[in-house]
């Protein structure tokens, strides 16, 4: 929703030049003032769409766009930029170790050729105890008639860009057809 309000006023900006002159050719006082009150609302939304646009802080920059923090995993398979924990679903933290294992990246129509690698992080990653559901959620993510991967990748994104921001090093990324891979320098992922 909030997207909506946005695009709506970068929409008013757009025509705000044609606004200004609406009351002039009018001539009639109350659309003109109606016009007036319209376009200082517009420059209002510009300042602010403006502020959103600047992230908190003196230099307006997260710590995460100046130098690139470490990823911490720990023997639990916690993951931690910086000190800041990345919240993740089992499926979704299982997909992250898998490319972060594999800096040259993984086209998604290959991602089963690694199904030994993702059973081996989603046993310790679930919290489930059974076998046969593990290996259910692995055949599903790795089904290509299925969204999962794809959603999984996305919640990853999702929860890197809520810590790191979206221009972010920490993000599974890649153009359709191509493999899809983690920008960040391995020798910043420390696996504990």
């Amino acid at each position: 929703m909030e997207d909506l309000g946005i695009l709506s006023l970068y929409f008013l900006l757009e025509r705000a030049g044609a606004l200004e002159e609406a009351g002039g050719l009018y001539c009639i006082s109350w659309e003109e003032q109606e016009t007036q009150e319209l376009v200082g609302f517009i420059r209002r939304a510009e300042e602010e769409l403006r502020r959103r646009r600047v992230p908190h802080g003196e230099e307006g920059r997260r710590p995460y766009d100046a130098v690139p923090l470490p990823v911490r995993i720990t023997r639990g398979y916690r993951i931690y930029i910086g000190a800041d924990e990345l919240k993740l679903r089992p499926m979704a933290k299982t997909v992250l170790l898998l490319f972060l294992q594999h800096p040259e990246g993984i086209p998604l129509k290959c991602i089963g050729d690694h199904r030994d690698e993702l059973a081996v992080y989603y046993r310790r990653c679930s919290r489930s105890l059974d076998p046969a559901a593990i290996d259910r959620s692995i055949s599903r993510i790795l089904d290509i008639f299925s969204n999962d991967l794809n959603v999984n990748i996305a919640r990853v994104n999702a929860a890197v860009d809520m810590l790191a921001g979206k221009a972010s090093l920490y993000r599974i990324q890649g153009a359709p057809g191509h493999a899809k891979t983690i920008l960040l320098d391995r020798s910043l992922v420390v696996w504990e």
